[in-house]
């Protein structure tokens, strides 16, 4: 809802997708610039992120996936300043935060967002380290520093 009053204020576009148990609510509140787009295949997801000037979000979690969906495509995240996000959004570099969880201050850090102060290639490059092949070579790295550590104590006796 604050993502919906802020653009409605800012008279912002704002394309909102997926489904959820307040979308009547959100729907009723929303101005003409702010379309519900309801679920949308990865493929559509993939280009409403890439076409995006940046992905808004507002809410606390651990990790945040769809954020780093966003910056896999190479834009930037506006993010509540709690969570994960703290975690996967460098200042100035893949985002920008806002600190508090108000239409207000959201509608503030939208209104002095500059898109173009970020650089595409240095997000993705950023989204990278989380991407399933990536953290497949992690893995097979652990399993196999950790096989490597046990046959060298094993070697001791």
């Amino acid at each position: 809802d604050l993502i919906i009053k802020a653009c409605n204020r800012l008279q912002l576009p704002l394309k909102i997708f997926g489904k959820g148990p307040i979308e009547k609510e959100l729907k009723a509140m929303a101005g003409p610039t702010i379309e519900f787009l309801g679920y949308v295949s990865d493929e559509e997801k993939a280009s409403l992120y890439a076409n995006a000037r940046a992905y808004i979000h507002p809410q606390e979690e651990d990790f945040g996936i769809t954020a780093i969906e966003s910056m896999a495509s190479g834009r930037p995240v506006v993010a509540y300043n709690r969570g994960g996000a703290l975690e996967t959004v460098i200042e100035g570099v893949t985002g920008t935060f806002f600190n508090e969880q108000s239409w207000e201050t959201l509608a503030d850090t939208l209104l002095h967002f500059d898109e173009g102060a970020y650089d595409p290639t240095k997000i993705r490059a950023f989204a990278q380290q989380f991407s399933p092949k990536e953290f497949e070579r992690k893995i097979k790295d652990f399993v196999h520093r950790s096989w490597n550590q046990h046959a060298a104590r094993c070697d001791l006796y």
